[in-house]
């Protein structure tokens, strides 16, 4: 606890929270649990929410205390909050840290599902006699969603082979996704 003293009207930004549904069978979408005012600061700082893969924005947020965990998300300004720290700011507040990101429309064997692509880096060979570039990413999704490794998965309509799962952090799934092409 910090003994920070949180000013009620400092509280002015509108934010849904949201949690995965499985909406229909076979489609999962992050749909709103409530509504909440907050304080939002989007600082300079990288937010890593990907142990593999690059950061994004950070957001930090306060809120009044709440059900929440790392298994749901926020909409701010129509942009999603992937929370990334939890924390209790006093009695009555949480303090959130939060990678500002897209959400990528996905699918793989008729699961529709949200995920987040980030970039992990980029190989290039010069086999002979032409070249070849390799584009990996990392698709980072709840943990509800299990992709199988050596399968295709679609993100925003492009295909990409699963080639390797971290799956240890109850919280989300991270998956090295691959697409190589001619150049």
């Amino acid at each position: 606890m910090s003994g920070l003293s949180v000013d009620a009207g400092e509280l002015r930004e509108r934010l849904e929270v949201l949690a995965l549904r499985e909406t229909t069978p076979g489609v999962w979408s992050w749909e709103p649990v409530r509504r909440t005012w907050g304080k939002v600061t989007v600082d300079g700082k990288s937010n890593l929410f990907s142990a593999v893969g690059i950061g994004a924005r950070n957001a930090a947020l306060v809120v009044r205390k709440q059900e929440l965990s790392l298994r749901y998300g926020m909409r701010w300004r129509g942009q999603h909050l992937f929370l990334t720290q939890i924390t209790e700011l006093d009695r009555t507040h949480l303090s959130l840290s939060a990678a500002l990101v897209e959400l990528a429309d996905c699918e793989m064997d008729g699961i529709a599902f949200p995920g987040v692509l980030t970039e992990k880096y980029n190989k290039w060979v010069q086999p002979e006699p032409y070249s070849v570039s390799q584009l990996t990413y990392v698709l980072v999704t709840p943990p509800e969603i299990r992709l199988q490794r050596g399968g295709l998965v679609t993100v925003n309509g492009t295909n990409y082979e699963v080639q390797v799962a971290h799956t240890m952090d109850p919280n989300k799934m991270e998956y090295e996704i691959v697409r190589t092409e001619d150049l």
